[in-house]
């Protein structure tokens, strides 16, 4: 449950800008309450409503031999024809603004336990609601005149996009799209309060009352409440941002909602977002659902896959022109929601492991879940297409598979130097694709290539430069990244089959390159590494200090630091807020108290020994449940499965009286709703000697 301590969220106007405004959600729209004295802005978002024109499809030239030969050769010219910049990319387009004049207003507040946002003055209070059930309707209650604004009369990116004037009337207005179904939003007054109702195509008039609203959200938050993990990490700022975070990310990724893209539903009402709000696969999207299956909700992902399996035909298309096979599944790493290449940065459209990854979550979802009936409806055929890109990528000498040329992510940007052989991300992902596509294969008793046994056994789990982990073959890290892509392999991948030395020396040179580039969502992967390489204290001090350099006086997080002198910042301003970077910091969080290693479940490993954590109902693979403190800890079984964990350190006892050393691993098989508890051992007090 939602501690008391933690249901409200209260901020002092003025409130300067869209994404400095408190927030709420239900996957669909996003509200966002800004401004300040006077004038209260409440901006309408919505993750779906996109102007689909322009991008690129993928052409029989951008072939990947085409690719290979123009790096081979550093032919800068060749490379810009092959993957030239779009002149009009698709765009989720600005909806809508409800302006309030209200002289008093002092603050807004949120409750978390409710989803009620509120405008607070000395002689003021208006009342802020939206619905989770029905995804276009809204409610405020304890305002008298507002001026509904549409997109329109704020963006004029709208009118040079070829937009027509809306067609605004007494109750609301009505735009038409240039190639997209209309939109509108109208209202209507009721006794207590008044309804506002988003519509795609014909008009539809709000129904139901203030009241009604307030019963539904108070029943679904309640219930939402009861189910989410509980977590106390010893930090009460950390602690305050995981049951903020929590309760953007169920905003943002409702199981009945729009996919979650970079900014989720809270989109600017007076300009394009930044990159569309796309979805880009390079780790954004990754990491944006990153919660989802240590919190349980698991149904969250329901929308994303939905929208991947809408791709097959394109991402069918994309694999036939870059490698040549019927059978492949490519996702270029910036797409809108129909899989169109919001294209120019050839780098992230040549990168697959856009694709390996997400055939890795696939997987991870399944495992998490028991939703295996989705691998064999959808899920596998990916994981088997993404691979047999792969492995039409790879080149065979005889005695080693090899990736002639890929990126490190966004490495040395678009120069002829961005590319090498090998590079230990894709190596990291090919492994972790074919380890879990045999792990399937034997769940859903189906067969897979016996190439692909060759080349797991042949291919570099990693590349090596100075006996360190290299971005590829003969260049290790030189300067500081804000993608840690090279470490794929300890997080998020976790393939092993690295030695011990070269991860020290490799995790020595990272550490000693700093964070000078990085953004706000390169924290939690670095809290994540940090905590796999037994620095908790590193992992915690993170998380207290990233609030305050990346998340914003609303509770928003950014993409650049609020301030300078940390890091250089890649837009130059503090004004841009993505969603990654925060479902991050909440997945980062889970993580401390557990994490997965080569099968075996690591516990507590974030924390210090002193600290006073301590977690409630975190899911983990298999259908278990972990719940516990440095004292005490249980697993409950949902379905049959096979628990193996290793003790933190400590000596441990179970019920039964058996005695556990520290770092040991531990392993049984569990039947549903069965539980297994392990207390520390209390070491006798020594008596002083008089």
């Amino acid at each position: 449950m939602l501690p008391k301590e933690y249901e409200n969220f209260s901020v002092d106007l003025p409130l300067s800008h869209v994404h400095t405004g408190l927030a709420i959600g239900n996957g669909l729209l996003g509200l966002s309450v800004w401004g300040e004295a006077g004038t209260i802005n409440i901006t309408l978002g919505c993750a779906s409503l996109w102007d689909h024109r322009g991008g690129e499809l993928w052409k029989q030239e951008q072939r990947y031999d085409n690719v290979c030969r123009a790096l081979a050769a550093k032919d800068e010219k060749r490379m810009g024809e092959l993957f030239p910049w779009s002149r009009f990319n698709p765009s989720v387009i600005p909806l809508a603004r409800i302006v309030l004049p209200l002289p008093g207003a002092e603050c807004v507040k949120l409750s978390l336990a409710d989803s009620l946002l509120a405008v607070e003055g000395k002689d003021t209070r208006v009342e802020i609601r939206l619905s989770q059930r029905d995804k276009g309707l809204l409610a405020l209650r304890g305002c008298g005149d507002f001026q509904l604004l549409p997109g329109f009369d704020l963006a004029p990116v709208l009118k040079e996009r070829g937009f027509p004037a809306p067609e605004k009337q007494n109750d609301g207005f009505w735009q038409a799209m240039p190639a997209d179904p209309a939109y509108g939003v109208l209202f209507s007054r009721q006794e207590d309060g008044v309804l506002f109702h988003f519509f795609r195509g014909e008009p539809q008039e709000p129904r139901g009352s203030f009241a009604e609203l307030e019963e539904e959200n108070r029943a679904f938050w309640r219930a939402f409440w009861e189910r989410v993990p509980e977590v106390r990490t010893g930090d009460a700022g950390t602690d305050g941002f995981y049951w903020r975070g929590i309760f953007a990310f169920q905003c943002m990724t409702a199981a009945d909602g729009a996919p979650a893209g970079l900014q989720g539903p809270w989109i600017e009402d007076e300009q394009l977002p930044p990159w569309s709000s796309d979805y880009h696969f390079n780790i954004n999207v990754q990491m944006c659902y990153w919660p989802a299956c240590r919190a349980g909700l698991f149904d969250n992902l329901k929308p994303l896959w939905h929208m991947l399996e809408s791709w097959k035909v394109r991402m069918r298309h994309n694999a036939k022109c870059f490698v040549g096979i019927e059978d492949g599944y490519v996702i270029p790493h910036s797409v809108d929601d129909r899989c169109v290449n919001l294209a120019g940065f050839w780098p992230g459209t040549i990168d697959h492991t856009s694709a390996g990854w997400t055939a890795s979550m696939m997987f991870e979802y399944a495992r998490y879940s028991g939703d295996w009936d989705f691998l064999c409806r959808f899920g596998f055929d990916f994981m088997c297409g993404v691979m047999r890109v792969y492995e039409a990528m790879l080149t065979f000498d005889g005695e080693h598979y090899a990736i002639p040329y890929l990126t490190s992510p966004e490495y040395r940007g678009m120069g002829m130097d961005a590319c090498g052989r090998n590079p230990s991300f894709h190596l990291a992902a090919i492994h972790r694709l074919l380890q879990d596509i045999f792990e399937a294969a034997k769940q859903l008793n189906a067969e897979v290539p016996d190439s692909w046994t060759d080349i797991q056994e042949k291919l570099p789990w990693y590349s090596e430069c100075d006996g360190e982990i290299a971005l590829w073959d003969g260049l290790k890290l030189d300067m500081s990244h804000r993608h840690h892509s090279h470490l794929a392999a300890v997080c998020p991948f976790d393939t092993g089959h690295i030695p011990d030395a070269v991860l020290q020396k490799s995790f020595h040179s990272w550490i000693e390159h700093g964070m000078g580039t990085w953004a706000g969502w390169s924290i939690p992967w670095a809290v994540m590494l940090h905590t796999r390489m037994g620095n908790p204290e590193m992992a915690q001090f993170l998380l207290e200090i990233w609030p305050k350099l990346y998340v914003n006086k609303g509770g928003r997080t950014l993409h650049d630091a609020n301030f300078a002198g940390f890091s250089i910042g890649l837009l130059g301003n503090n004004r841009v807020m993505q969603m990654d970077a925060g479902m991050g910091v909440v997945a980062a969080i889970f993580d401390g108290f557990l994490y997965e290693k080569q099968g075996v479940l690591e516990l507590f490993r974030g924390f210090p020994s002193e600290s006073g954590c301590s977690c409630r109902n975190i899911a983990c693979p298999g259908g278990l449940r972990f719940s516990g403190s440095l004292d005490r800890f249980s697993f409950t079984a949902e379905r049959n499965v096979v628990l193996r964990f290793r003790f933190p350190n400590g000596k441990w006892t179970d019920r039964e009286l058996h005695h556990y050393a520290a770092n040991s691993v531990f392993e049984i098989e569990l039947k549903a709703r069965e539980t297994v508890t392990f207390c520390r051992c209390v070491q006798p007090k020594q008596e002083s000697i008089q």
